[in-house]
């Protein structure tokens, strides 16, 4: 007891070392650092930075405005969230300190995971020291250290080994409640720092019940109690969580199938082979051994080398039709149990076997479809692999002793356990390399917001809301503005200091209608903004940087009175009557327009008829619809929409192609339009895939595609959508200065495509 308690404390000392010697600068001014300056770890800064300045309860209301959103889907570590606001109340002032509180609960949390490690390493029979010594390089070779750069939630590297530590004790006891609350309980306060935890601290009991179930095949009813008991401990934390968060959530439209899924997972070399390495260079030319950042999990070259001289060794056994003893590979009977139930888990992360044509069963568990970085669940496997591969060596190390050669084996042995360090040294430099940025972002600095507005005549309280350009949004995994992200940056900034909420967002699991408004607000002046009637009276603060602005965002600036003009980024006054400003002017146009436009009944023109080409889609394909009373729809597949000769109609008139296509939840993505052009002989001529994932033309849950073209003699045309869950409806082409009013049955009216309600009858 006497020596364990020594190594554990040496083992601590040394990790403080460690992190002292990595992290110093950072513990002396945790507010004057941020790990990364841009992309997810600046939103995760600033999100827990602005709840604890300005919000309280489950609403963070930072971005998004005016509805906010559910702090479990903002990665605020709401839980611990919570109690560094408690503290803030009621013991120290902290609020102004939220960058520091992050960055120092990061380099906390890989202390706190060794001592987990160590007692794991020691539950397996390990001798102290040599517990000690593997604990520091599992923890510093772990993926989890990667997420220093971004995902911060994803660093607490203390919640796996914790968590199978208390299952290994929860085996061992005859009374198994305390130990079961403990289960519970750790499982729970992952849940609430991250889903993620949730799922691990699930997925992982699950794995081992079915390994155990598999076990006790022959006398499954004396296990059954135990496994009931097990299959408990991991559903009702999951269970708890998502009911708690189902239940405050105010939101009802999320995106329920995110792209990545199919996408971010690991594979063989994401876990065996490193991120850079002489055989990936060498072998580049004939095999593909990339694999997605999301996946990686490396074990380090002592642990590939032990799984490779197993699987060698057993094929040629096998060749030799000897049959392999399971002993021999898998000595050490407790951890067996773990590792069969680790490779569950790593072909899970492996996308298997959803990637093998059973992707249906994501249907049937919508659950799963929620956590689209598979590739993460490979940590599980990660550490117990990395734990197998210590007690192994340690099992060699011995079998060696006892055959005389004690000096010849400690060689050995620590020369392994050399270099599997130094790679975990390598590990922690890579991930640390470019974390120690000045944070000038969120920290007041030499750009005084508040000050700046004061010198204008203004205080912020008296803007309700920040809108920044060039614009970016997120609508879930189906349209996405990313060009306007390093403005976003300057909006954090700005809204950080003055607590004015940001009124986009780009949270992947925002309210698809409430992203679909805020992405509007930049739609043509023919479409009614929807997202103001939500808002006050008050200006809204319009931050820009000197980055290009398209058409759109132009008309938005000129519309604004600049207030200050900076290095970085400037602000200006933007009234929110500017947002319809253009659609009132337009709305009189039309009303003028409307009054010389010929034909009667459901289809008016102010040209010729037989130049324009209109469907309607009324028809038993889907029931719902744009207009009118239904809509083309396809579940899965090509969509053909049009497909002839335009010149031999309209000449060379330069035309206007348009139609509205539904953003449907069921899948992520959006269908891809095509327009292609053949030549004589079905000769394909041109191709170009038409915008379906930038596109301000919102009304609705719909965004008008459009196409301005000028046909050429001898030139088909085919206009074709790709994809899943298709749904089209009205497709308008005419010429480009023509004028067109469609009326349905049911009332709806379309002028020129874009839906108008105020259009009376004539």
């Amino acid at each position: 007891m006497k020596k364990n308690t020594i190594a554990l404390m040496a083992v601590l000392g040394a990790g403080i070392l460690i992190l002292l010697v990595v992290f110093g600068r950072v513990i002396v001014h945790p507010d004057s650092y941020l790990f990364s300056a841009s992309g997810d770890a600046v939103k995760s800064y600033y999100n827990f930075s602005y709840y604890l300045k300005y919000d309280s309860g489950i609403d963070h209301n930072g971005i998004n405005y005016p509805y906010g959103d559910h702090l479990q889907y903002m990665n605020t570590h709401p839980l611990y969230l919570q109690v560094i606001k408690l503290l803030d109340r009621f013991i120290y002032p902290l609020s102004d300190h939220g960058v520091g509180i992050l960055n120092l609960s990061m380099i906390f949390s890989l202390l706190l995971a060794i001592p987990f490690i160590y007692l794991v390493l020691r539950k397996f029979s390990l001798p102290p020291w040599y517990a000690a010594v593997v604990s520091l390089i599992i923890l510093f070779l772990s993926p989890q250290v990667d997420r220093l750069g971004g995902h911060f939630e994803m660093v607490y590297a203390f919640f796996i080994p914790l968590f199978w530590y208390l299952l290994i004790r929860w085996h061992e006891a005859k009374r198994k409640g305390g130990w079961t609350l403990l289960l519970l309980t750790t499982a729970l306060l992952g849940g609430f720092t991250s889903a993620y935890y949730a799922a691990f601290l699930a997925i992982f009991p699950m794995a081992i019940l079915l390994v155990q179930l598999w076990m006790h095949r022959k006398a499954l009813k004396g296990y059954l109690p135990e496994g009931l008991h097990l299959l408990m401990i991991a559903i009702l934390p999951l269970l708890i969580v998502k009911g708690l968060v189902t239940i405050t959530d105010w939101v009802d439209d999320r995106p329920d199938n995110p792209w990545g899924f199919f996408i971010f997972h690991a594979n063989i070399f994401s876990i065996f082979l490193p991120s850079h390495s002489l055989i990936k260079e060498l072998s580049s030319g004939m095999v593909d051994l990339n694999y997605r950042w999301e996946g990686r999990a490396y074990v380090g070259l002592p642990a590939t080398l032990l799984a490779l001289s197993f699987l060698i060794t057993m094929l040629l056994q096998v060749a030799g039709r000897k049959r392999p003893r399971a002993k021999n590979y898998f000595p050490n009977s407790k951890l067996n149990l773990y590792l069969a139930a680790s490779v569950i888990v790593l072909l899970f992360s492996m996308c298997i076997p959803f990637k093998w044509g059973l992707g249906f069963l994501t249907e049937v568990l919508p659950l799963l479809k929620q956590f689209r970085c598979l590739g993460r669940f490979s940590w599980i496997f990660y550490y117990v692999f990395t734990v197998f591969t210590a007690t192994y060596l340690y099992y060699l190390y011995r079998l060696i002793r006892l055959k005389g050669y004690r000096i010849q084996a400690m060689a050995v042995l620590l020369i392994i356990l050399g270099f599997w360090g130094l790679e975990a040294m390598s590990r922690i430099q890579n991930s640390t390399s470019h974390i120690f940025n000045k944070n000038e972002v969120l920290s007041t600095g030499d750009t005084d917001i508040g000050a700046i507005l004061e010198e204008s005549g203004f205080s912020p309280d008296e803007f309700q809301g920040i809108i920044f350009l060039p614009f970016a949004n997120t609508c879930g995994d189906k349209l996405q503005f990313e060009r306007g992200l390093g403005a976003f940056t300057e909006a954090m900034r700005c809204s950080n200091q003055t607590g004015i909420p940001i009124v986009q967002s780009f949270s992947p699991r925002i309210s698809l209608s409430q992203a679909m408004s805020s992405i509007q607000l930049l739609a043509d002046s023919t479409i009614y903004k929807q997202r103001v009637d939500d808002m006050n009276q008050k200006p809204l603060l319009l931050v820009f940087t000197s980055q290009e602005l398209n058409h759109q965002e132009l008309a938005l600036l000129d519309r604004a009175r600049l207030l200050w003009s900076g290095d970085l980024f400037s602000l200006a006054q933007l009234p929110v009557e500017a947002f319809n400003q253009g659609f009132d002017a337009w709305k009189e146009l039309a009303d003028t327009l409307l009054d010389s436009l010929g034909g009667t009944g459901t289809f008016c023109i102010d040209g010729d008829p037989e130049q324009v080409i209109y469907q309607d889609f009324e028809g038993p394909s889907s029931d719902r619809a744009f207009t009118g009373s239904s809509s083309l729809y396809l579940k899965k597949g090509d969509m053909e929409l049009l497909n002839e000769n335009l010149f031999e109609r309209w000449s060379d008139t330069a035309m206007e192609l348009s139609f509205w296509l539904y953003v449907d939840h069921r899948t992520d993505n959006m269908p891809s339009p095509v327009l292609q052009q053949w030549g004589a002989d079905d000769k394909l001529i041109h191709r170009e895939q038409l915008n379906s994932r930038e596109v301000h033309n919102v009304d609705g849950m719909w965004v008008r595609i459009s196409k301005n073209l000028k046909p050429e003699p001898g030139i088909r045309y085919e206009l074709t959508l790709t994809g899943k869950y298709i749904t089209v409806d009205d497709l308008l082409l005419k010429p480009s200065g023509t004028r067109v009013l469609v009326r349905q049955e049911n009332g709806d009216q379309l002028f020129d495509n874009y839906r108008v309600p105020f259009v009376t009858e004539r």
